[in-house]
């Protein structure tokens, strides 16, 4: 056995836990399906009416991501946030 107990919450400290780029890629890209197939239905009313929503889920998958490559979290949250806009954008022009 060894000397070390395991304790479940260390699993929230390890930036190198791929789990946590899965789940929120997971979102990232089901949040941006919902988005694009609302638009495509051609509606005046979206699935996704709000830019926080995609902002968010976006960001969070951006700094996600970047804490796993060891950049700042913070920077990839940004990044990930404008893309999201830009997504909510360019998405009423697709359809």
């Amino acid at each position: 056995m060894s000397d070390q107990k395991y304790n479940p919450l260390d699993e929230f400290k390890n930036k190198k836990n791929i789990v946590w780029v899965i789940m929120s890629a997971s979102m990232c890209v089901f949040i941006l399906f919902v988005l694009f197939s609302g638009a495509s239905i051609g509606e005046n009313v979206g699935v996704i009416d709000s830019v926080y929503s995609v902002m968010l889920w976006c960001g969070i998958f951006g700094g996600i991501l970047a804490r796993y490559i060891d950049k700042n979290g913070w920077l990839g949250f940004g990044i990930g946030s404008v893309f999201g806009m830009l997504c909510f954008i360019i998405a009423p022009m697709i359809a």
